[in-house]
């Protein structure tokens, strides 16, 4: 199984549009939502522009997960936790590919001055959060 982690910061590039407020469970979960319908849709290109604060490293992910052989399926995956990992939230989910293989993963997702942004997107990649 590929184990993808990542490194996740405080976001360096703060402008006095940013509002440093982690972001609610509720407001996370809403963009996991929008989140898994362009995934359901497979519109990965779409969901990397419309959700991932970094497009390039969304892109990574996606192409990795491909790689792999690796899909979400149309279930949304279960929220077995949350935390905070500096300034974002994170969503500790658990789900199945479309393959059967199974996958834990954090979901990230942070405010800057576009609004609400998922730093991992690509849910079903099985990315972990070290903080």
């Amino acid at each position: 199984m590929l184990g993808v982690s990542l490194l996740i910061g405080l976001h360096a590039a703060w402008t006095e549009d940013d509002d440093p407020v982690p972001p609610t469970r509720a407001e996370a979960e809403a963009v996991l939502d929008e989140t898994v319908r362009y995934a359901r849709s497979g519109a990965y290109t779409l969901l990397c522009e419309a959700i991932a604060d970094a497009d390039a490293t969304c892109r990574n992910l996606v192409e990795s997960a491909r790689q792999s052989g690796w899909a979400p399926t149309q279930d949304r995956p279960e929220v077995v936790g949350v935390r905070r990992s500096g300034l974002s939230t994170v969503l500790e989910l658990r789900g199945t590919r479309t393959d059967g293989s199974t996958f834990t993963s954090d979901f990230a997702v942070v405010r800057d001055h576009r609004g609400l942004r998922g730093s991992t997107p690509i849910y079903w990649s099985g990315v972990t959060i070290v903080s």
